[in-house]
């Protein structure tokens, strides 16, 4: 009797410290709930993998300044403006304009000042018609950013990138010379061309971006000429809207 009684008093106990250990463990401390509010894998936060900010269904507007290094007879400056469209994270659609100013290139300056004499410079490109002369770029584009990268500064900061490429349509603003010796005023004409390109943003914010971006575009300026590619450098300044 002794002996069962033992037993029921050992299971009771038993019982009352799992009950016990159970109720301790419901009981949250201050510290624990602080830190699962980090650390709690079941908590339902939704995870983006690439990129590091979200961009779908946002807009992206940028302002840049460049230039057009490739033209034989003049250096072409632009400044425009891109806004662009997320349809995933990764893929956009984006329109840019670029107004170009224009100088003459180092070739040119040469055939314009080719000696100077009492008269005034001898120009050898008198009697000869004008190359075509660029005065605007346009462009739409389907750009895709399939490489994301983040890196740190001085150990302390992360900062994050991407690098994509692009591919559209636009048009060219161009000034060509129709006369047979050169002396006729160039008319503004606009030519379809096409474009591919690669870009690259650099993040300082969540909104703010700075990206530099390189387009080679193609198109015919006349009827007996061949076909020209100009190529734009652009480094500019971009704010998100999500």
């Amino acid at each position: 009797m002794e002996r069962m009684f033992k037993r029921s008093a050992a299971v009771l106990l038993a019982v009352g410290l799992l009950a016990s250990a159970s109720a301790f463990a419901e009981e949250t401390l201050p510290i624990d709930r602080e830190l699962d509010k980090y650390w709690n894998v079941e908590q339902a936060v939704p995870a983006l993998e690439n990129p590091l900010f979200e961009r779908k269904g946002g807009f992206e507007g940028s302002v840049h300044g460049g230039i057009v290094p490739n033209d034989s007879f003049y250096l072409p400056k632009p400044i425009g403006l891109r806004l662009a469209y997320f349809l995933t994270d990764s893929v956009s659609i984006e329109a840019g304009y670029s107004y170009l100013m224009n100088a003459d290139s180092d070739l040119q300056y040469f055939l314009t000042h080719a000696a100077k004499t009492q008269k005034g410079w001898v120009n050898l490109t008198d009697g000869v018609r004008k190359s075509p002369q660029m005065t605007m770029l346009s462009s739409l584009d389907v750009s895709f950013a399939p490489v994301h990268g983040k890196f740190g500064i001085f150990t302390s900061k992360i900062s994050s990138f991407d690098l994509g490429i692009s591919a559209g349509v636009g048009m060219i603003g161009v000034k060509t010379d129709a006369s047979v010796d050169g002396q006729g005023t160039p008319a503004q004409q606009y030519k379809a061309a096409g474009h591919w390109g690669a870009g690259f943003r650099f993040y300082l914010t969540r909104w703010l971006n700075i990206r530099t971006d390189y387009k080679q575009f193609l198109y015919w300026p006349e009827s007996g000429k061949s076909f020209l590619s100009p190529i734009e450098f652009t480094l500019g300044v971009a704010f998100l809207t999500k």
